[in-house]
Formats: structure tokens, sequence, C-alpha cells
């Protein structure tokens, strides 16, 4: 007769439950050990399970587009990865390990401080983060007690989030030889961008009954300048302080100051404290002279788009008085974009020779990787990038990459948690 029978489990129940509790605590303990083994293995690999759903949710119109890639592709991959004899000049230098990147608002800079997580995240450099979830307590001016797990005389490698630009402070918790990077956008684009992603029309009681712009230009300017110079910037999520001038308030600027001396010398500053200024306008070109300002690798700056807005409002009726309206109004922000708009392409011209080649792979792998990411359509150069960026940081490059900003720093937060409570040594 069959021994597993219903008496017999009954049996075996009744033999459980009159042994002593320790055996019985013991016997689930080893049943709940066996059952978590597979929840570990998931945990694991939970960037790769997560990555369908990231592939669901990302929208690829917002991705900078290029070109198919040509027939020449195989060749151009060959000749990125592979790597130079060890007489050559360029074997030399060793890549910029210390970075301020001064993160302005709706200017792309978002996009740009994926690639600084990623960067970081594979060479396990150690990163300033802010206390207050992703930004340091903006629109604060920054200081050293607006760090998180902070301490006295502790040196950084990257510094990325959003911050009011103060270069004594800021170079005091860096590492020697720091590069200082930011990135700026055509101020009526970037203040047409503003007005809707910082809810102009709650916090200056707007009606809405207009467009957006047309209605906040409606407001006599006097009244205007002594509301904002009266009331708490800390106060409007943003809005107050980068109502007038955003890119010189980041940038640590008085914005109210808009003289012609003034305004020399807001250049004049940047010039000298900046090692690049970016341009939104021409990312792949920017991201192109990143990496050669940084000695960094092509396939440490691509990119897909991020925060960009996914419904673009009417803003005005009249896009060619609104855009004098901004300038006006945003005079200072106007001559920045206007003189580092022209460095930017002395800078271009005077670039080694392989630049063009260098924007036209980064289009070609940047569209590889958005078919691999959101179309499950493997490359050649998708497979290679997302490899060795594995190898490098043992994550799944495509979850990075989509990976939003305060996502990522909460990640370095816990990292830096964990390991402040680690007895190993502190990477992060």
């Amino acid at each position: 007769m069959f021994p597993f029978t219903r008496n017999y489990f009954r049996y075996q129940y009744q033999t459980l439950i009159k042994r002593s509790p320790w055996t019985t605590k013991r016997g689930i303990l080893v049943l709940a050990f066996i059952w978590c083994l597979p929840i570990c293995y998931m945990i694991s690999k939970k960037e790769e399970l997560t990555t369908h759903l990231i592939r669901k949710r990302f929208d690829c119109r917002y991705i900078f587009t290029a070109p198919e890639a040509t027939t020449t592709l195989n060749t151009v991959i060959r000749k990125n990865f592979t790597i130079p004899p060890q007489n050559m000049a360029n074997i030399s230098k060793n890549p910029q390990r210390s970075v301020i990147f001064l993160k302005t608002h709706k200017t792309g800079s978002s996009t740009v401080t994926n690639i600084m997580q990623r960067y970081s995240k594979s060479n396990k450099l150690n990163v300033v983060l802010p206390q207050c979830e992703h930004r340091f307590c903006y629109p604060e001016k920054f200081d050293e007690k607006l760090l998180f797990l902070h301490t006295k005389d502790k040196i950084y490698n990257m510094l990325f989030n959003h911050a009011v630009f103060h270069k004594e402070k800021m170079l005091k918790i860096m590492g020697p030889g720091t590069k200082i990077i930011t990135i700026i956008r055509e101020p009526y684009s970037q203040f047409d961008s503003a007005v809707q992603y910082l809810n102009f029309k709650k916090f200056f009681n707007l009606s809405g009954s207009m467009p957006l712009l047309d209605e906040f230009f409606k407001i006599p300017e006097e009244p205007l300048k002594s509301f904002l110079q009266s009331v708490n910037l800390l106060e409007g999520e943003g809005s107050f302080a980068l109502a007038k001038n955003p890119n010189a308030f980041d940038l640590g600027f008085d914005v109210w100051n808009e003289t012609p001396e003034y305004i020399n010398k807001v250049l004049h500053s940047i010039s000298q404290d900046f090692h690049l200024v970016m341009i939104m306008e021409y990312m792949e070109e920017s991201l192109v002279l990143l990496k050669n300002e940084l000695n960094w690798e092509l396939e440490d700056v691509v990119f897909f788009v991020h925060n960009a807005r996914k419904f673009k409002d009417k803003n005005t009726n009249d896009i060619n008085g609104a855009t004098k309206k901004v300038l006006n109004w945003n005079k200072l922000d106007a001559a920045i974009y206007k003189h580092f708009n022209e460095t930017f392409w002395v800078k271009i011209k005077t670039s080694p020779p392989e630049f063009y080649t260098d924007v036209k792979t980064l289009r070609e792998w940047n569209l590889s990787l958005v078919n691999h990411c959101t179309l499950y359509k493997t490359t050649d150069v998708s497979n290679i990038l997302i490899k060795k960026y594995s190898k490098k940081s043992r994550a799944y490059l495509c979850t990075d990459i989509l990976k939003e900003d305060i996502p990522f720093t909460t990640w370095f937060k816990m990292m830096r948690q964990f390991n402040s409570r680690s007895f190993f040594s502190n990477k992060w």
C-alpha cells in the first residue's frame, strides 16, 4: 500500500506539533532559508529584471536622434574600442576624476548629470551628496552644512546635484586639479520651459485666461521687481528664485544688476572659473567637448534625454514679441548665452581633427542604445557598450542610463549609508 495516505500526513502533523518549540522553530528557519534563496537571486538580478518596465515607460521622442548606422559602422566600432599602442600620446593622459558640474535649470542638465552619475558609479568615485533630496537645499547658497553624511576635511571627486555656485566653498571639499563644467540654453526657450515646469501660474497667481508668458509679462515691471526682491526665495519651489536671469542665479551672480560693467565682470568671471560651458542646443558637440576636456572615453558620454517636457503648452500668441520681452527681462542671461555660444565654436575649431567623427559616432551609439534598451533590437555596438559598462560597474547600462536624477541620488545615499556602517573601506 502506498505509504503517503491521508492518515500518514495526519500522523506526521501530530508528531510535528508534539515536538519541542526549538525543533519546530529550527525547521521553520530552514524552510524560510530555502524559500528565500530564489528571492535573493532575484534581488541580485534586479536591474535586469526591471528593465522591461523601464522600456515600457520610456518615450523615444525625446532622444536626440541620428541617421541609421552606415555600412562603415563596424569599422567605427573597431576603431573606438581598440586599445591604442603604448607609445601613442593619448595613453599618457589620465582621465579627469575630480569634476564639478554646475547643474543649471531647464538646460538639459539632467541628461549630463546622468552621465556624471554613471561615470561615478563605474569608477567608484566619492560623490558630494545633498541633505535635501536631490538638491543642496536649493536655492540656498552652497555650504558644507548642506552635505549628506559629511565629515570635516573629507575630500570628494564629483559634485553634480543642483546648487547655487560658490567657487571657494565647492573647491574646498574637492580633490586637487578639479575642473568646473556647466551647461546653458538659449534664453527664450529656457524661460518658456521654466514658466511651465516651475508652475508660474500657481505661484504668480495667473488666471490662465491667456498663455502663460503673455500673462506673466502683463504684470507691471516695477511691482514684479519689488515682489521678487522682497519675497523669501526659499518659497515657491524655485519659481521666485528663477523668475529673473535663471542661469545667472544658478551661477551665483546678482540677477538684478544688468549694467554693462557688471555684465562684463560676469562674463570674465565665468571664463576664468569654468573650463567648459556647454550649449544644450548642440548636445552631441557639447559632450564630445566634455569628453576631450576630461580625457574620458566616448562610451562614457552616451546618453538618453532626461527631464524633458512630454507636453509643451502654448505659452504665447506672439512668439516674436514674447522673445523680445524675455531677452529684455533676462539681459544678463542673454549676454551669457551670446558670449559662450561664440566661444563654444572657437573651442570646436581648435579641437582634434576627429571631433566631428566622434560626434557622428556618438549619435550612432545613442541610436543603437535606444533600439537596444527600448525596442529589444540589439546591435554589435549596443552589446559592446553594455558589456563594457557591466564589467566596470556590475550594473546594467539600460537601467542606469534611464534612471532619473532622484532615484540615482537615492542610490548613492544608500551606498554612503551602507558603507559608513560597514567594516570594510568606504568607496562611496
